[in-house]
């Protein structure tokens, strides 16, 4: 009869683990950034209005991102004063992952008290960012995946 070392229960145990994400980059305008972590976690959800359409008729879709970057959240940290100001533009080219329909209901307003819905998912990068049209954030980071450790198990 043969016996298991610790070293090989040790090793059979230790397996990587695998995710399959679903990318997508877009533009859109930075709007809000709130705090939606705990005491024992700090967390961020940020709201894109990412644009779509054509030039003329463009169409807004709403996105409401976890942040799941160290180096996404210090660069929205850094413009946070620019982003909860109503009179400026941050309009950021971004990266997110793993998007699924969110649905909510209006709190007031017209449609208070119907159903909606926005884009969820997890902000992984942002590419650039300007803000009332100057560049203020580019990311030259040639591999895109550099962060994305950070979205994955958060599901």
């Amino acid at each position: 009869m043969r016996q298991t070392t610790e070293h090989e229960t040790h090793s059979s145990h230790t397996e990587e683990k695998r995710y399959f994400n679903e990318y997508v980059q877009g533009l859109g305008y930075l709007n809000s950034i709130r705090d939606i972590g705990s005491e024992k976690k700090v967390c961020f959800a940020a709201q894109v209005s990412a644009l779509q359409g054509s030039s003329e008729h463009v169409e807004y879709v709403y996105h409401d991102l976890m942040v799941t970057s160290e180096r996404v959240l210090k660069v929205i940290m850094d413009h946070r004063q620019a982003i909860e100001n109503d009179d400026a533009n941050v309009l950021v080219h971004f990266k997110m992952t793993n998007p699924r329909p969110k649905p909510f209901i209006y709190k007031q307003g017209e449609r208070a008290g119907e159903l909606g819905a926005t884009i969820g998912g997890f902000l992984t990068r942002i590419v650039s960012m300007k803000v009332n049209g100057e560049l203020v954030y580019e990311d030259k980071q040639d591999n895109d995946f550099v962060d994305d450790q950070n979205a994955n198990g958060m599901q």
